[in-house]
């Protein structure tokens, strides 16, 4: 921040208070954009156990701190791709969505680390892709060139809880 001019200050603190600090998760499909502050840890994958669960996209839990958390494929979720394991590949534990117990952490198979960026207010709305469906997604944007989708948190935890 410039100290030396105070109408800089207060431009530089409009500008800030107005982006949000996001994580871009690579998916099989694109890429999903979140807040960061809806992340608790990135952590590499390891062993996913084998969970009893009637849906498709539950992949397992795993042990993280002293829970027990579901691994979910996102992918699964929204489209008939199947995620790619690899060395690269990562699970995003995220915080309880709201309205649930302090500890009813997820976690989200991703294909590499996730991506920090701040982003602005001002992004343009772009169309799904083919095969992807909206059901948990809010809505589509063009990051960077490259398309975006934000899930619909509500949606999203009425399917994983």
């Amino acid at each position: 921040m410039n100290t030396a001019n105070p109408q800089h200050q207060s431009q530089d603190a409009t500008t800030e208070a107005a982006s949000v600090h996001t994580l871009l998760i690579g998916m099989d499909y694109g890429t999903l954009m979140v807040p960061s502050v809806m992340v608790a840890e990135v952590l590499p994958v390891e062993i996913i156990y084998d969970a009893d669960s009637p849906h498709h996209w539950v992949l397992g839990r795993i042990h993280w701190r002293a829970l027990s958390i579901s691994v979910i494929s996102f992918e699964r979720l929204v489209s008939d791709l199947r995620p790619a394991r690899d060395s690269y590949s990562r699970v995003v534990v995220f915080y309880p969505l709201p309205g649930r117990g302090h500890d009813d952490y997820f976690g989200v198979l991703t294909m590499r680390d996730p991506r920090s960026m701040l982003v602005s207010g001002d992004l343009a709305n772009c169309a799904l892709p083919d095969n992807v469906t909206g059901r948990y997604i809010a809505s589509a944007v063009e990051v960077r060139g490259q398309l975006a989708t934000i899930p619909d948190v509500d949606a999203l935890a009425t399917a994983i809880y």
